[in-house]
């Protein structure tokens, strides 16, 4: 059986992604808002809304896809970086978070589904950074 680099590459991206997922699901579902030094009487914080924790902080994470290795997005800045297989790397901005979102849902085609439309069919301004 004769086993092909890409399919190789494909699963190990795979697979990180994964991880990562489960990672920031996991800081997603415990994440609050502990900024307040006021507690209550049994010395607890208040109770307070979780706020999700969307996008990367701008990081670079692997994508499973044909022509995208890696993406990330900075919701502060609400800035997306794609890296292309090519070596091509481009930032678009603004981009909501939902397109973010989305982006990550389509793998293994995320940029056909959604990059190209949402972003580059949309208009959606960008610069190549390399």
């Amino acid at each position: 059986m004769r086993v092909h680099r890409r399919t190789i590459l494909y699963v190990a991206v795979a697979a990180a992604f994964s991880i990562i997922t489960t990672a920031c699901g996991s800081l997603a579902a415990t994440n609050t808002d502990s900024s307040s030094s006021i507690t209550n009487q049994d010395g607890r914080l208040p109770v307070t809304e979780s706020q999700p924790i969307v996008g990367t902080g701008g990081e670079l994470i692997p994508i499973a896809s044909d022509n995208v290795s890696a993406a990330g997005y900075d919701a502060a800045a609400q800035v997306m970086t794609v890296v292309f297989y090519s070596g091509a790397v481009y930032e678009y901005a603004p981009v909501e978070s939902d397109l973010w979102q989305a982006f990550l849902a389509a793998q293994p085609h995320p940029w056909s589904a959604v990059g190209k439309p949402g972003l580059v069919d949309a208009g959606v301004p960008y610069r190549r950074i390399q």
